[in-house]
């Protein structure tokens, strides 16, 4: 096998690693999770708590559909987690909250929130996977990683950080599940440049701090 051959996807730039698997570039993502930020930045603070961070997952993942609809995939709800899909049925992404060590390469994140059973099965499909994601489609035939029964799961994990005044996010595939019920591995990250809001004509905060809730019922 070559050496070329030998090259995988986390070895890439990030960027140029997500527009070879999911056929999407940095700028289409950037304009999702701006979704995000604007949900969250719009809810003023009469409403419940907490509902900044419900807003955000909800327009986040309406952006993320809209985005990857047109390219062929497929909406669907397991278990009440929204995802969408590839065409081949191998790989589905969704939308979800992480804690302040998001986009950062020197930390680990986790989720915010505690996961359910629908996450549990896909980070456990994904953990048996290993960490094999060869660019060369030949070498997806020799891992037979293509025929796998199974579907990945990748997050699309983001964070509001109102004190450092920007979102940080992440495209990341989660490996691990920890005791405390959060995905807390991910292999690999696919981390892209953090979106600074200081000049977005943002009027403030409206929750009582940087992190944020996302209630959802039952959690997936």
């Amino acid at each position: 096998m070559s050496a070329e051959r030998r090259i995988k996807y986390q070895d890439l730039p990030a960027e140029q690693a997500v527009t070879l698997l999911f056929g999407v570039t940095r700028d289409e993502l950037d304009r999702v999770v701006l979704q995000c930020w604007s949900a969250f930045m719009s809810v003023g603070p009469l409403k419940p708590k907490g509902f900044g961070g419900t807003n955000a997952w909800a327009f986040g993942t309406e952006a993320l559909r809209e985005l990857f609809v047109p390219k062929g995939w497929l909406p669907v709800n397991p278990n009440n987690q929204p995802r969408v899909v590839s065409p081949d049925g191998k790989h589905a992404i969704t939308v979800i909250s992480g804690d302040s060590d998001t986009g950062n390469p020197y930390r680990e994140p986790q989720t915010r929130n505690k996961r359910g059973s629908q996450t549990l099965r896909s980070v456990s499909y994904n953990s048996i996977q290993g960490q094999l994601f060869p660019v060369s489609s030949a070498v997806r035939r020799d891992f037979d990683l293509d025929s796998a029964e199974g579907q990945s799961l990748w997050i699309l994990l983001f964070h509001v950080d109102t004190g450092a005044q920007e979102v940080r996010y992440e495209l990341s595939r989660p490996v691990n599940f920890g005791d405390n019920d959060k995905v807390d591995g991910w292999e690999p990250r696919f981390i892209m440049p953090a979106l600074s809001f200081q000049a977005r004509g943002s009027r403030g905060t409206p929750d009582d701090g940087v992190d944020f809730d996302i209630p959802v019922t039952p959690r997936s």
